[in-house]
């Protein structure tokens, strides 16, 4: 993607939410074209002076619009960088061009306004975006290197080129002596070459920011639009003559075309089963099966892998592995330590045939349980084992079932199993951490390694009070536990966790795949794992604890059971259940939850660390006082402080003495003593006497009649009682508030304005702590109609001021509203509804506009929302049943 600095002209690609609860641009556009045709009409509409109060006016809209986009684009991401949604760089890059872009057409507008006077803005805005520019870019594009390397050749010191499974295997070879196939590695320069050369990554960031997914369905498409994009895209030539070289200096064998991407297999990060690899590949098909591995880097399950680990995409390059297949008679997994921490002896994972049936969930799997001092089998488990892949022919791998004796016959003996526990822990003692090591072993009983990575260990608890033994701890059964659905299962995780009951058996059940439900499954399949940030829990009838679905579980700390006998069959159609403990228990059952250790807090990630960084240049408000000498350009240090400048100059050009055709803008009197303001920008209003005064009555705006309907029908009681823990954070936020010292001029005290057409109506609000925002166009044709809400902040803390926000989101979506609520600030919108229905909808703002002032302080719990939706649901039904139809007294 281009940096900020050279996309803030334009539009933030795939930036706008759906179901957006602000006005469609070409809805207001239609509505307000009409406005002021109407207004360029009439005579008045056609002197010099009313054209440029148009022009200012319409300035002042866009600055508004603007200023809406910029503000509320902060605050999603404010509220990103506290929840625990899933977001990747390329979303962090858009929603920061998006915040920047708004504020640019604040500067632009306000420019517009007051010609000449705030062009020193343009060149704080350029600053702040060149520092948000830096914050969020990754490192410099390192100095191209060799497009091949021969595997003989490979050491721990290429892993920046040739990803670490190639690295690491290369690095056993030649400080070991490990055997390993030969082969060669097909570099990040050359993905690097291959996405610039052919402007493949900047098609690839394209769609990533069209399609900004972050739902499994639409990560689905983005997957299959960037592979049509790689599979469409020339491979460059000195690319494609290096992997031929390389291939003739192999001969004629089968090659496993394998991933091998910068970051796979490092600590906390395997991306287990999360890329693709072409087995059985014949070397005049490498260039395809260059192409499908490459592009499994963007697949749904890759992405929800690196979006929920936090990892950046940018940063990610896919270096691939081309290595001579093993004619393997067995293969399988080394761990030579335990996983979930029940003990230091080496386990032994083996089947027959290729090791893939090992770790793609399809089988069960022998194992054995090696003494790492003594080197002494403690124990074995044979399992029956259904399928095994072998290599046939010239260039196939075949899934074949097993029955009878060969299902249950010892994939390896144990004196393999010993030979290959020694060598595990030889490669242990090198790196001196932990293994996870894939073997083969060929049909003239050689150990081939076929990948080493490190270990992602996983400590489990003590429940019972016992010594670890390396075994699973028995269920618990009390009085808490009634009634156990499934008690024979590996815990490939430890932990517990309750919820629904959900078999995936298709892509489609993907799809439908509930937020914290149970994942059942037949298989352990690694693309079940694009589903685990949703899961509260794995349960799966067949596959191995240490397959590549089993170490993601562990790395998401998701409580796992794999190799569960029968569990479709006995879970499906239960309803909620409880995973934990080695077994499933129906129903919530609190105490297993109770007992299950906390999972591990989530380390701050690389796009977690860059969203922080950008913020610091977005958020922070420093302009708060605009009779201070320092509310001048020069001191804006973020978006936020151009933000508050722009809007403050703003009304204060639009309306300073003189600006308009009718000269001032005139106060509203409505027999009491009010702080509101009026200005018409073409039939809103009988004609000015010349008093600087307008009574209600001349009021001819329909709009504008029915929200002050809404304001005033209802006596506001005056605030409500706060609860003593909203007085005391109302208490905190003042003291922390500059705009309220003793004797500073308070800016949210100042004039509210109305600025009204015939059936238009914009008011800019402040009350106390508040900042409202009402507009609505309600004319005869539904298709240019809507009425839009927005407010945010408050007296007390931040709890409160959200709860308030929902509590007014929840009141407006029985109203027909769209509503979104970020930290405490309220979007809601209604479109297309009749000119009643609008008029209806800005009564009902109206309404909400002046009685949910200062609700926050009293949000102390669900009881008091519940009582105050009553409250308003009452006083809205009185509002709208003694509105007059169709604004009474309004005059088109």
């Amino acid at each position: 993607m281009n940096s900020i600095s050279r996309s803030w002209t334009r539009s933030a690609p795939g930036s706008a939410h759906k179901g957006s609860p602000r006005p469609r641009e070409s809805k207001m556009k239609q509505a307000l074209k009409t406005l002021f045709n109407c207004i360029r009409r009439s005579p008045e509409g056609r002197s010099e002076a009313a054209q440029r109060f148009l022009a200012k006016s319409e300035n002042f809209r866009l600055l508004l619009a603007a200023n809406n986009t910029a503000l509320e684009t902060m605050a999603e991401m404010s509220e990103e960088a506290r929840s625990e949604c899933a977001f990747g760089i390329a979303h962090v890059k858009a929603q920061s061009l998006k915040a920047a872009t708004g504020v640019r057409q604040m500067i632009e507008r306000l420019c517009l306004m007051s010609p000449g006077k705030y062009e020193a803005l343009r060149d704080v805005f350029n600053a702040i975006v060149r520092e948000m520019d830096q914050s969020i870019s990754g490192p410099t594009a390192p100095t191209p290197g060799p497009l091949v390397i021969g595997l003989d050749r490979v050491r721990a010191e290429d892993l920046a080129e040739t990803g670490s499974k190639v690295a690491l295997l290369g690095e056993i070879r030649a400080a070991l002596g490990v055997t390993v196939p030969k082969g060669f590695s097909i570099t990040a320069s050359a993905f690097r070459l291959f996405m610039e050369r052919t402007g493949l990554g900047d098609e690839i960031s394209r769609l990533i920011q069209i399609h900004d997914g972050r739902d499994l369905e639409e990560l689905r498409a983005l997957e299959e639009a960037i592979r049509a994009a790689i599979d469409m895209t020339p491979i460059p030539s000195e690319i494609k003559e290096a992997i031929q070289t390389q291939c003739e200096r192999l001969g004629k064998v089968r090659l496993a075309v394998r991933s091998s991407a910068l970051g796979e297999d490092s600590a906390g990060a395997s991306f287990a089963g999360q890329f693709r690899s072409e087995l059985g590949v014949r070397p005049d098909r490498v260039m395809e099966a260059y192409r499908s591995v490459v592009a499994s880097l963007y697949s749904a399950t890759a992405m929800t892998y690196m979006l929920n680990r936090g990892l950046r995409e940018d940063e990610t390059a896919m270096a691939v592995g081309c290595m001579e297949m093993v004619d393997a008679v067995a293969g399988g997994v080394i761990y030579t330590r335990s996983p979930m921490g029940a003990g230091d002896d080496i386990t032994v994972i083996a089947v027959s045939g290729l090791p893939c049936a090992a770790v793609d969930g399809s089988s069960q799997a022998d194992s054995w349980t090696v003494d790492r001092k003594t080197l002494s089998i403690r124990d074995r488990e044979i399992a029956e084992k259904c399928v095994r892949y072998v290599a046939v022919g010239g260039s196939r791998v075949r899934k074949e079932k097993l029955y009878g004796e060969k299902s249950v016959a010892p994939a390896i003996g144990d004196e393999t199993a010993v030979r290959l526990a020694t060598l595990a822990k030889r490669i242990e003692t090198y790196f001196r951490h932990p293994q996870d090591i894939e073997w083969a072993l060929s049909r003239n009983d050689r150990i081939v390694i076929l990948q080493c990575r490190p270990l992602t260990l996983e400590r489990a608890p003590d429940l019972h009070g016992e010594e670890e033994t390396g075994a699973a701890p028995p269920p618990a059964w009390d009085g808490d536990l009634p009634f156990a659905l499934l008690t024979d299962a590996v815990t490939a995780c430890p932990g517990a966790a309750a919820g629904y009951v959900f078999l995936v058996d298709s892509t489609e059940d993907m799809f439908a795949f509930p937020e914290g439900g149970v994942l059942l499954a037949r298989y352990a399949k690694p693309m079940l794992s694009a589903l685990l940030p949703r899961a509260s829990a794995l349960v799966a009838e067949h596959g191995s604890p240490v397959g590549h679905l089993a170490n993601v579980a562990r790395e998401f700390g998701i409580p796992a059971l794999i190799g569960a006998p029968d569990a479709v069959e006995r879970l499906s159609g239960v309803g909620t259940v409880t995973v934990g403990n080695g077994a499933v228990y129906l129903g919530r059952r609190q105490g297993v939850l109770d007992r299950a250790p906390a999972r591990r807090a989530r380390r701050a990630s690389e796009v977690a660390m860059a969203l922080e960084r950008v913020l610091a240049h977005i958020v922070p408000l420093n302009l708060t006082d605009p009779e201070s000498p320092d509310f001048r350009p020069e001191k804006c240090a973020s978006l936020h402080d151009i933000t508050r400048f722009c809007h403050e100059k703003g009304v204060a050009e639009m309306f300073a003495k003189g600006c308009g055709p009718t000269a001032n803008a005139r106060k509203l009197e409505d027999g009491r003593v009010m702080r509101y303001w009026l200005v018409d920008i073409g039939g809103g209003t009988a004609d000015p006497d010349g008093s600087g005064v307008i009574r209600l009555e001349d009021i001819r705006s329909n709009a504008m009649r029915a929200v002050w309907h809404g304001m005033t029908a209802v006596k506001w009681q005056g605030p409500p009682p706060p609860s003593a823990e909203g007085f005391l954070s109302v208490l905190t936020s003042a003291a922390g508030n500059p705009a309220l010292a003793a004797g500073a001029r308070n800016p949210m005290g100042d004039r509210n304005y109305f600025i009204v057409g015939a059936h238009y109506c914009n008011l800019q609000s402040r009350f106390g702590f508040h900042f409202c925002t009402v507009e609505g166009f309600a004319g005869d044709d539904p298709g240019g109609n809507y009425a839009l809400f927005q407010f945010k902040g408050g007296g007390a803390d931040m709890a409160r001021r959200h709860a308030r926000a929902r509590l007014v989101a929840g009141v407006m979506e029985k109203r027909g509203f769209l509503a979104e609520v970020h930290d405490d600030a309220l979007y809601a919108r209604l479109e297309g509804a009749s000119r009643q229905g609008t008029e209806q909808a800005l009564a009902m703002i109206g309404y909400l506009l002046m009685h949910t002032r200062q609700t926050d302080m009293a949000m102390g719990g669900s009881e008091a929302a519940a009582r105050y939706a009553e409250q308003y649901e009452r006083d809205i039904e009185a509002v709208l049943a003694s509105l007059p139809e169709h604004g009474e007294g309004a005059r088109s």
